[in-house]
């Protein structure tokens, strides 16, 4: 089974799992979860057919799970700081206009700030 089917067949199976555990038909989880109700059934047929991330979220957000749930994949376990860090990068998306060594130098100030005024 090649890694494609493979994934594909995971996805397919957990949705199946999660969305008869609340007794939901396709025709439910597609209307919640705001997709085509072909689409859902094409994607809990496991052929081939892995949905996009935004169609995982929707699913995901529907049946009130994360995404990992769905994939089958392992969460990734962040401390507060990763996290925090991230959120920092993300509201600052524009540094990526600027070239690495301005972008290093400008996070690297910006964190050794953040430190300092959490003492």
């Amino acid at each position: 089974m090649s890694d494609k089917r493979q994934q594909a067949a995971i996805i397919s199976s957990n949705i199946k799992r999660l969305r008869s555990s609340i007794n939901w038909t396709q025709a439910k989880l597609a209307e919640e979860a705001g997709i085509t109700g072909a689409a859902l059934s094409k994607i809990e047929q496991g052929e081939k057919r892995i949905p996009t991330i935004v169609v995982l979220r929707k699913i995901a957000s529907a049946l009130k799970v994360p995404v990992h749930e769905i994939t089958g994949e392992i969460a990734d376990t962040v401390s507060l700081e990763d996290e925090e860090t991230r959120a920092f990068h993300r509201k600052w998306g524009m540094l990526e206009e600027l070239s690495k060594d301005d972008q290093e130098m400008l996070i690297s100030m910006a964190e050794r700030l953040r430190k300092m005024t959490k003492k």
